[in-house]
């Protein structure tokens, strides 16, 4: 092992022993994220919409899956990556079969919200209309429905394009 790689494995032991942590990539920001009066046995879970619409396979390396936080009314951190649509969904175990009985994918866009972090940021839910998050922002943010990135999957047709029939 060189003495350059022995250096960088102690350093990392050493912050490990301590409790630190390195960060993913420079590009992250961190987002504070809680849920008004807690959320008992519930998580946010993060999935990546740069892509469009994700699928929203919570297993540990599938594709849009970027992790998940306890949710509570402290609140956690999370790093995302600057400048990227994230989602986040609030899910509560006791959901499951309300959001399979009303359409699970399109369920879960609707009780989502889109997050764009171009810096630190600090989310919190405040309240739900019809399972649907009200939230307040503050940090370098932007916030909407999920339900945005249906926009980016239906691009305008060219209604002029492709017909292999000659002109009459």
């Amino acid at each position: 092992m060189s003495s350059k790689t022995a250096l960088v494995t102690g350093f990392l032991c050493a912050l490990a022993a301590v409790g630190g942590s390195v960060p993913a990539h420079a590009d992250d920001a961190t987002l504070r994220i809680s849920v008004e009066g807690g959320a008992f046995n519930s998580r946010f879970k993060f999935f990546d919409a740069s892509e469009g619409c994700p699928g929203y396979n919570d297993i540990p390396g599938a594709k849009d899956y970027l992790g998940s936080v306890f949710a509570s009314d402290k609140g956690a951190d999370k790093d995302v990556a600057m400048g990227q649509p994230v989602q986040v969904f609030l899910f509560r175990p006791k959901e499951t079969f309300s959001i399979s009985a009303a359409g699970g994918e399109k369920e879960i866009r609707r009780r989502s919200l889109q997050v764009v972090l171009s810096g630190d940021a600090t989310l919190r839910y405040t309240g739900f209309d019809d399972k649907v998050p009200t939230w307040e922002t503050t940090g370098e943010i932007e916030v909407e429905p999920a339900a945005a990135c249906e926009n980016l999957e239906d691009p305008e047709t060219n209604e002029d394009a492709s017909s292999d029939e000659p002109e009459a």
